[in-house]
């Protein structure tokens, strides 16, 4: 029973080993206590509680409250009971661990009820323990690692050794790999990925801080290129400008795609980081790589997130085309929007200022598809051909043709061009082999086609069917259930993919159904999107080609469709952009303002870009 009693006296206090410490001095008792609490031991007691440690009892300011207030109610009595009172606190300080609960228990059962409601009272606060200051570090942070953000926010406002654990960076980055360009599990909703503002951001800071007296890294050249460049260097200015620097820029016609690989070479530091390591060299430093706080990172998305969520945006219209716009694209990353139009021309935007940089001409008739990436631009035209541009120059370098009738559709990926017509057939070119492959299987036009993971093709037609194609047998695999395809001509498809579906045989299973799944159930399925003339909008398993959902909301024929991992924008010819939640099949906003039918729209982390009819562009951005 002593055995016991001695075992469960240990367990009240926490192992810590103190030195010299002012406190274990103070508390130093009779040699025989100590032996019989401790029975084997010899040293002196190096356990303390959570209320006696001496590294936390100074975050403890309320005990030396308490303590003020109690000396001044002993103070209030007379002599002898003062007495009587500081006998006992002597006799149960003296006590050994196991005597102090006997005599507790003596006290309390001598207590009435309100003697007791008051001791319940008291120790209600005392009995608290501040986990995050008892715990080591890493073990408080892993614990604040599982709140959210405003649980986080609420944590730092207790102390200042809360707020340094709710602000560490390995809490808040954990929070950013929850919801950044993905919708978490756990609160149903995500955060924009922000990379392409984030690139050109970079890429700007970049050219305006380099400069050759700058310190901590030596970027080194070849020995070659550097005695080749040395006239250039000694007879241009500073590095921090952008046009002595970059010879060759996206914006001049010797402009090539592996310019910016070229650019980029080995960096060397020399060991005592002062002395170069070919003196005779010239040599570019750059300012060091700055870091934000992950805190700040999810701070800048958490406000576009929410401008998203409530509808709050600005609206920007751009204007110079002189007929109905059929389809355009845009890329923040390179500060380019670029449109296709009835006019017959295709034109180039500086996406920030709406400044027309290029008009490109060359097409018979009217322009109905285009895509670009860093380097190239390919239009489709009804004139039966694609044409292939420098739109950083406004040069017209090739032009395909092969189809009987008008290009209504294109999409590529890497060296591989898909391309859908009226003609009701799909040519694929390979710039590689200089090789194209038509694909037939479709009994109207070819609408839109889409290239997915580089060795399958996407394709819809007016037949009213989704078609999925092997790109290396050059046959079509999955024809799209048609039991319950649309009623009328599908315009656009959209592979993207669908969150919170625990197996692929949940198709038909409702959301509401897939938000109750466990965390490790839940997988993101491959879907595509399709957009008809009948009003509505589907979604695909591409796995089984059957129905997952269908959107109600627009009232005529929808045009346009556009996808990301957390929404999806719509564009129809009843003049309205929507915004639709991707899993809930929601539609969270509608965008009004179009004179005409909206054509085509483009899907950005910041931003959406439609064009219509009316020649109009409206940016509608949701970060200021």
């Amino acid at each position: 029973m002593q055995e016991n009693q001695e075992f469960t006296a240990d367990l009240d206090f926490a192992r810590l080993q103190v030195k010299d410490s002012s406190y274990n001095k103070q508390l130093e008792l009779d040699p025989s206590l100590i032996k019989n609490v401790y029975n084997k031991q010899e040293r002196p007691r190096n356990y303390y509680c959570y209320r006696h440690r001496p590294d936390l009892v100074k975050e403890r300011m309320a005990d030396e409250l308490a303590n003020e207030e109690l000396q001044k109610q002993i103070s209030k009595l007379s002599l002898s009971e003062q007495d009587s009172i500081a006998h006992i606190f002597k006799t149960f300080s003296e006590a050994p661990p196991q005597n102090r609960c006997v005599i507790l228990q003596g006290i309390l059962t001598q207590c009435c009820l309100t003697q007791l409601s008051f001791v319940s009272n008291y120790i209600k606060d005392l009995i608290r323990i501040d986990f995050i200051v008892a715990l080591p570090s890493e073990i408080s942070v892993k614990i604040l690692s599982y709140l959210d953000a405003i649980s986080l926010c609420q944590a730092a406002q207790v102390s200042k050794t809360w707020k340094r654990m709710a602000d560490d960076d390995v809490v808040w980055h954990k929070l950013c790999e929850q919801h950044i360009d993905k919708k978490c599990y756990k609160c149903g909703w995500g955060l924009p990925l922000l990379d392409q503002k984030q690139k050109r951001n970079g890429k700007r800071s970049a050219l305006n801080e380099t400069s050759i007296d700058s310190p901590v890294v030596t970027t080194c050249i070849s020995a070659a290129d550097a005695h080749n460049s040395m006239k250039y260097l000694h007879h241009t200015s500073p590095v921090s400008s952008p046009s002595n620097t970059n010879p060759s820029t996206p914006n001049t016609p010797s402009y090539d795609s592996q310019d910016e690989i070229r650019e980029v070479k080995r960096v060397r530091v020399s060991e005592d980081k002062t002395i170069p390591l070919y003196p005779d060299i010239p040599f570019i430093t750059l300012e060091p790589h700055k870091t934000r706080p992950w805190k700040e990172v999810y701070s800048e998305r958490l406000v576009v997130e929410r401008n998203w969520r409530k509808g709050r945006y600005t609206v920007r219209s751009i204007k110079g085309h002189t007929d109905g716009i059929l389809c355009l694209q845009f890329n923040e990353e390179n500060n380019r929007l670029i449109t296709g139009s009835l006019d017959k021309t295709v034109r180039v935007w500086n996406l920030d200022t709406g400044e027309l940089i290029h008009v490109l001409k060359g097409h018979t008739r009217c322009v109905q598809a285009l895509q670009f990436d860093n380097v190239k631009l390919i239009t489709g035209s009804m004139d039966h051909t694609l044409k292939l541009w420098n739109y950083h120059t406004g040069q017209c370098l090739n032009t395909l043709e092969g189809h009987t009738d008008g290009v209504v559709s294109l999409h590529f990926d890497n060296r591989i061009v898909a391309s859908g017509s009226a003609d009701h057939t799909i040519k694929v070119w390979n710039f590689s082999t200089s090789k194209c492959t038509t694909l037939r299987g479709h009994t109207a036009w070819v609408n839109c086609v889409v290239i997915y993971q580089k060795s399958q093709l996407l394709s819809c037609s007016d037949d009213q069917t989704i078609r999925i194609w092997d790109l290396i047998t050059k046959t079509c695999t999955k024809v799209f259930d048609s039991q319950e395809t649309h009623v009328a001509s599908i315009q656009c498809i959209q592979p993207t993919v669908l969150c919170s579906v625990f197996n692929s045989s949940s198709a038909n299973t409702s959301h509401k159904e897939r938000s109750k799944c466990n965390d490790q159930d839940k997988i993101d399925e491959p879907i595509v999107i399709s957009g008809s003339l009948d009003n509505t909008i589907k979604m695909w398993s591409l796995e089984t080609g059957k129905c997952i959902n269908t959107l109600f909301g627009h009232v005529e024929g929808v045009w346009s469709l556009a996808a990301d991992k957390l929404r999806v924008a719509s564009g129809a010819h009843d003049k309205s952009v929507k915004i639709w939640d991707k899993d809930s099949g929601k539609c969270m906003h509608t965008l009004v303002g179009h004179g005409g039918a909206v054509n085509c729209v483009a899907l950005g982390d910041t931003m959406i870009v439609s064009g219509s009819e009316d020649c109009e562009i409206r940016i509608w951005d949701f970060k200021h």
